[in-house]
Parts: C-alpha cells; structure tokens; sequence
C-alpha cells in the first residue's frame, strides 16, 4: 500500500523554520541596534571631531587653526586662528587648545561660540599652569601633551597628560591618556576644569578627567556579518559595519575593498577601494568618512594627512581636505 504524503508535517517544518529564522534575523538586529552608541561627535581621532547632527567635521588645519568642514561637500565653512586643537563641542560651545607660541607649561583653552553663522566668536577663555610639563597641540621633540574633554554640569572637565622622550630618543607613546599616565611613573597626568561662563580654571581630580573614547576596532566573532569578510570593524560611532579585504597583490596601490554595512539592518550600503586595511571611519547619508596619513607613491606628488569623502554609491571619493596631525613626524635626534 502507498503511504500518501504528509503535507501537513511538511507545512508545519516549513512555519518552524520560517519562525527561527526571522526570529534569528530579529535578535541579530537587536543586538546590532542596542550596542552603545555615542552621544553627540565623535573623535576619528585626536583633534579630530566628527559632529553627525551638525553635518560637520572640526579639524585642525596644515595653518595652525580650526575648520569647519561639511560632510557632504567638503566645503569649509568657517575657519579660526584663535585655537588649534577642537577637544569637545559641549552645547554650542567647542572647547578648544590654543597652541602655545613659545615652549612654556601653561595649558590655554578657548570656547568658541558656534551658536552664529560664520566664524565663531571666543565665548570664554581660560589658563591654568601645570608644572613640569611641555604643554603643546601634539607631539615634539620634548614629548607628547595629549588632551581630551568633555562636559559637565555647565563647565568642561579637560583631562591631560605628558610623555616626555625618553633619553633614548624613542617617541613617547601614541597611546598616551591621562588615566595611563596616572599609572607609569616617567609620565605626568592631571585634570582640570573650566567654567563655561566666566573661564575659571581649577585642578581636579584625575578620576573625573574626561575618559578617552573606547577604541572602535575589530568585531568579536559572534557579532560578525556572516556573509561578509571575517575582517570587519565598528564605526566609530558603533553605527556601522566595515568588512576588509585585501583583493590586489603589492603591485596594485588599491589594494583592499572595503564593504560597509547598517550595523542594526546588516544591509550593505556601498563598497569602496583603497590603500589601507582598515581606519577609524563614520557614515553620514551614505559618504564614508576617513583619515589618511602621509604617504607617497611613486612619479606622484607625496599626500600630507587627509580627511576624505567617499561616496558608497559609486565607489568614489566625493572630497578630500588637508589636516593636520597630532604625531611627530620629523627626525629623532639618536
């Protein structure tokens, strides 16, 4: 006798695979979605601060000051000289380092007021002394003053920290932070806090000097996009997926794809080409935005450091802006 076919068993496997299945996508979403996003811009990296609300990246710029540059277009909006180095935007207000002109230990922060169109006004200006240490924008010959902020019931805590060269004549540590610092004897690191009405500048404690943001770098496995190429990076607004992959040989400048992902939909939004494996990066409206460094390439005219526009739609870079560097790049007396 012939068994006729259980249909009815088919269609209930089928509803219970179609149930897990969306159930799957639906906690990956979630996962994806409820990872901690940052509030308000975003360092790529040191002096370098991308405000997605605003549609604008402050960046220090080759001449020594600030600019304002828009995400979609490039285009500067405003530039100043009267800081080199934006720290934090608190309200209206970037807080910003004033480079010192002369080798001296005295920390100078401004406040410009970005509330008004064009070049922003010094809302607030404040100084404050730190003794034994060579405060400058980045790293020098002496060492590297390294600095981040944030705010703080109406004033900005502004945390600090000095690495001078050791005796060698090796770098001090890129990595420098003002908790770290605290830690390693041949370091300096404190903390200070101004206030935004009137510019009073006092010591605090270093437990409440501004934290550096956590590091935005390779996904642990489980939160991987399956599909996609095992090397895959957050944003640095935990926003987006980037997976890596090399796809020329040495030969080829334009050596890796990148391919880049919604982090909470895992849909992909657009593929680019380029000389890097990976650099800290954001979306906005599907431009990718990123720094390169310095570099050189054969019959060609050497880059400086450059913010860069890519589109994901077409794969192109859509603009690039000079920027300055916090690094020393110059030679290390032996």
């Amino acid at each position: 006798m012939t068994m006729a076919p259980d249909r009815s068993g088919r269609k209930d496997s089928a509803r219970r695979a179609a149930v897990l299945t969306a159930v799957s996508v639906l906690l990956l979403s979630i996962t994806a979605s409820t990872q901690p996003t940052p509030a308000g811009p975003v360092p790529l990296r040191e002096g370098l601060l991308v405000d997605q609300a605003r549609g604008v990246a402050y960046v220090m710029t080759p001449a020594g000051g600030i600019a304002a540059v828009d995400l979609a277009s490039g285009a500067t909006r405003w530039t100043t000289s009267a800081a080199a180095k934006p720290l934090a935007l608190v309200g209206n207000v970037l807080v910003s380092q004033v480079e010192p002109r002369t080798v001296t230990n005295r920390l100078e922060l401004v406040g410009l007021n970005t509330a008004v169109a064009g070049t922003p006004a010094v809302r607030v200006r404040g100084t404050t002394e730190l003794p034994g240490v060579r405060v400058a924008v980045g790293e020098t010959l002496e060492g590297k003053f390294a600095a981040s902020a944030r705010g703080a019931d109406g004033n900005v805590v502004v945390g600090w920290s000095f690495a001078p060269v050791p005796r060698s004549g090796m770098p001090p540590d890129p990595e420098a932070t003002p908790q770290a610092a605290a830690r390693a004897g041949s370091k300096t690191a404190g903390a200070v806090t101004m206030n935004l009405s009137t510019g009073a500048v006092k010591q605090t404690g270093i437990d409440a000097a501004a934290p550096p943001a956590a590091p935005r770098g390779a996904l642990p496995a489980a939160e991987r996009i399956p599909a996609a190429p095992s090397a895959q990076y957050e944003s640095a607004d935990g926003r987006h997926v980037l997976a890596s992959e090399r796809v020329g040989d040495d030969a080829v400048w334009d050596k890796y794809q990148w391919t880049v992902y919604d982090r909470a939909t895992r849909q992909q939004i657009g593929q680019m080409r380029t000389h890097v494996s990976f650099a800290p990066f954001v979306v906005r409206n599907s431009i990718l935005i990123y720094e390169t460094t310095p570099y050189a390439r054969r019959g060609a005219t050497p880059e400086p450091a450059k913010l860069r526009g890519v589109n994901l739609t077409t794969g192109q870079e859509a603009w690039s802006v000079p920027v300055r560097e916090v690094v020393w790049r110059g030679p290390i007396p032996g």
